[in-house]
């Protein structure tokens, strides 16, 4: 049981790893002292997983965070969600993946009743009682609530009951807002066709996308994009695209039992020398190396990406969340 200091006291909740995913875990939060608090999770799935249809009596968020594209399917309407992509389902609705990932995958999910949880925001309220789905491909700022929540929800310490009423609030806020961005004057977000640029780089980081190529496909000159996009996201489209190639190759190295040869054919690098090349200067460790490493038990420091690596399963699932 963990203890709040507060004066609340959380249940002992169900936390178990379904059969089937790479890694990452299902809490049932019934029992954890949070009103309108119902599951949680954080998955990362190999091609052999894929969700069944089915449905909550509360709403649920989908948020992928790595991976490509997946498709769903929400009542009668299709969705295809790439990396940072929000799926946020209304209770009562049928939902499931239309077909398997091509790839390993990761995500993370959380099922609410908002208006419990935003009972004194009237405001937020009036958004989640439109009980319809919503979609928003672009939902990098609600990443950093998502993973405030799930360290919640796994906590051993004192005040995990306010940890999690808290983060459960500050998440739900966070998606009230993109819901809503369209419906706010002024609010400042990055350019349409910047987010559009980035969206097709996350769905296909072993194909070449030169930036004209890039330029024709969102409608302005190469040069007018890329001095957007750097500005905007901190980083010109080739180092975008090559930073996320190299994070998918962390995975591949990881995960699969894929050569070193093959890593490089699949991510569009022109040579595995090539390859071993760009990895080794980004990450300070040749794709041998880091593979070596990760397989006898010491996890690499990535200098590319922050998030950890995951060895794959072999056993085949489904799931329902």
């Amino acid at each position: 049981m963990h203890e709040d200091s507060a004066g609340g006291a959380g249940g002992i909740d169900e936390v178990v790893r379904p059969d089937g995913i790479s890694a990452g875990f299902h809490a049932y939060l019934g029992r954890a002292g949070v009103p309108g608090l119902v599951h949680a999770g954080d998955q990362r799935a190999p091609t052999s997983w894929l969700i069944g249809a089915h449905r909550h009596d509360v709403w649920e968020l989908y948020l992928q965070t790595d991976g490509p594209a997946t498709h769903w399917r929400v009542r009668d309407r299709d969705y295809s969600v790439g990396r940072n992509g929000l799926l946020v389902v209304p209770p009562g609705a049928v939902h499931h993946m239309v077909c398997p990932a091509s790839t390993t995958w990761h995500y993370v999910f959380a099922a609410f009743d908002a208006a419990a949880l935003l009972a004194d925001l009237p405001e937020a309220v009036a958004v989640w009682q439109r009980s319809v789905p919503a979609y928003v491909p672009d939902a990098g700022s609600a990443v950093a609530p998502f993973q405030a929540f799930l360290r919640e929800v796994t906590t051993t310490q004192s005040l995990r009951t306010t940890g999690l009423t808290l983060t459960a609030r500050h998440l739900l806020v966070e998606v009230t807002r993109l819901m809503t961005a369209g419906e706010v004057a002024g609010q400042v977000g990055l350019h349409p066709a910047v987010a559009h640029a980035r969206r097709l780089l996350d769905a296909a980081p072993g194909r070449r996308l030169p930036l004209a190529a890039l330029a024709r496909a969102v409608g302005l000159s190469p040069a007018y994009l890329g001095e957007l996009f750097t500005e905007q996201l901190g980083a010109s489209p080739a180092n975008y695209h090559r930073s996320l190639r190299l994070r998918r190759a962390e995975m591949l190295l990881a995960e699969t039992d894929a050569s070193i040869t093959q890593v490089a054919v699949e991510l569009g690098f022109s040579s595995a020398q090539h390859f071993a090349t760009a990895f080794r200067a980004r990450t300070g460790r040749t794709p041998r190396e880091f593979r070596r490493q990760w397989r006898g038990g010491r996890t690499p420091v990535s200098r590319v990406s922050p998030k950890p690596v995951y060895p794959e399963s072999p056993t085949v699932g489904t799931s329902t969340w």
